[in-house]
């Protein structure tokens, strides 16, 4: 059936959205803002993951352009610096900011997937990236959940 590989992995991008946004619902303001895992809160951990998604745009184009994408090259031991590096950019970002940036990335991200050739969706990096991206969804909403259990929030 054709578009079957690209529907599967909008589902599989938008189910993990969805568990993460499930998550934080309710959750007030200043209840995004106190750490949740260490001394990252619900707002880090939203910039965070949306500051990976800036990193797969250009390389979802890089795929479609025939090129090499660069976080296929991506070594997992470089991994704390690398979210070092990313959040020191993000920190101070207001939760409003935080929020536009988590769904305007995730759309872009869609945008680039919808402008591939149905090729690159059944295997090779592009799936991959894709359980890659819904994994990390996934394990911080599981983070936030916790950690609201721990609190009775």
């Amino acid at each position: 059936m054709a578009g079957s590989a690209r529907d599967s992995l909008r589902a599989l991008l938008d189910g993990a959205r969805a568990d993460l946004l499930a998550a934080i619902e309710g959750l007030t303001p200043e209840q995004m803002t106190v750490p949740v895992i260490e001394d990252w809160s619900a707002k880090d951990i939203l910039a965070h993951v949306s500051a990976w998604e800036v990193q797969i745009v250009p390389d979802l184009e890089r795929v479609r352009d025939e090129f090499a994408p660069a976080l296929a090259h991506f070594r997992e031991q470089d991994v704390d610096r690398w979210n070092e590096l990313m959040m020191g950019l993000r920190r101070t970002f207001p939760l409003s900011q935080v929020l536009h940036e988590l769904g305007h990335w995730r759309q872009e991200v869609l945008r680039r997937l919808d402008e591939l050739e149905e090729r690159h969706l059944s295997s090779g990096f592009v799936p991959a990236i894709c359980a890659i991206a819904s994994g990390h969804d996934r394990d911080h909403a599981g983070q936030i959940r916790e950690w609201r259990k721990r609190e009775g929030i």
